[in-house]
């Protein structure tokens, strides 16, 4: 009997950050199951910008008053987002919170904001701003009203600390599924070559079937893309991938970028700036970088692929 009959597969879902947590394994592991799923709460209360009273929030409530000391995880995930942040001036920005709140894209009272108040908090988003202390291990946002918001990057964060995790429990292979940020780790027992194939979704038509499918081993694959969140005012849609330089929606030839590489914090970080770069100069950007490929889907629903994927 071959291999592909006898392999099991464990499915184990869970809804958390406005989206579905999936969890895949080939050996039935209840306690590691919870574990995972012990780790997210926790993480929630950590990392969220979406409750009042994560550890993230302390931080933003004490902007302009006061440095705050907190967990080496959250530091370490700040101070890595504070320094891309700094890198990629045009495109990611972990201080874009209070823009965030202002169009609440994608969360009740989603409305087109006033040119004035986007212009005000122009000021408020400046990585300079932020204090960093090694030592006492303190994030200090210097003015008030700067908000930390740490949605393009941390799943990222969460879906390697899993991995490690599942590992470190003596599990061979999985797919960790974050909705959009997809992690694969070992052989894929399904496949004769161990590898895994995964599908790029259709922009235009989200929950269909998928636009292209990639064959990979165990990398990280994560998407962005402009049909996730948005809204439409007088025929013109607002989508929630904001610019740090207007504070309005990048509007380019992109419907979804999607970056597979090893570590899946970079994949976050990358899916962002490729996106801010369009498709022809993200392409030229990813072809200049080590173990690191992408897949690029225009409005117009054209696929373009690094070299490494198109061979």
């Amino acid at each position: 009997m071959s291999n592909e009959v006898t392999t099991k597969k464990y499915v184990s879902q869970f809804e958390m950050f406005g989206t579905v947590v999936s969890l895949t394994l080939f050996k039935r592991d209840q306690a590691v199951v919870e574990t995972v799923y012990d780790y997210l709460q926790d993480a929630d209360r950590i990392f969220s910008a979406n409750r009042e009273d994560s550890l993230l929030m302390k931080i933003n409530r004490q902007a302009g008053v006061q440095p705050v000391q907190v967990p080496r995880q959250l530091y370490n995930l700040i101070k890595r987002g504070v320094v891309a942040s700094r890198k990629y001036r045009d495109s990611f920005n972990v201080l874009i919170g209070p823009f965030v709140k202002l169009w609440r894209i994608g969360f009740e009272g989603q409305r087109l904001p006033y040119p004035a108040d986007i212009k005000a908090r122009l000021q408020l988003i400046e990585p300079d701003d932020v204090l960093l202390n090694d030592e006492q291990q303190t994030v200090y946002l210097t003015r008030r009203g700067m908000e930390l918001d740490l949605g393009a990057i941390a799943k990222g964060y969460f879906a390697d600390q899993i991995i490690d995790l599942l590992q470190s429990n003596g599990l061979k292979a999985g797919i960790v599924n974050l909705g959009g940020n997809v992690q694969l780790f070992g052989r894929n027992p399904l496949t004769s070559d161990g590898r895994w194939h995964v599908g790029i979704r259709n922009p235009q038509q989200p929950t269909g079937q998928p636009l292209t499918t990639i064959s990979t081993v165990a990398k990280s694959v994560v998407t962005s893309g402009i049909d996730e969140r948005y809204f439409i005012v007088d025929g013109h849609r607002y989508h929630h991938i904001l610019s740090p330089l207007t504070g309005y929606p990048i509007d380019n030839d992109l419907a979804s970028v999607t970056i597979v590489t090893p570590e899946s914090t970079l994949a976050e970080i990358l899916t962002t700036v490729c996106f801010f770069a369009g498709s022809r100069r993200g392409l030229e950007l990813v072809d200049h970088m080590t173990d690191v490929e992408a897949v690029f889907v225009t409005r117009q629903n054209k696929i373009l692929m690094s070299r490494g994927l198109e061979r």
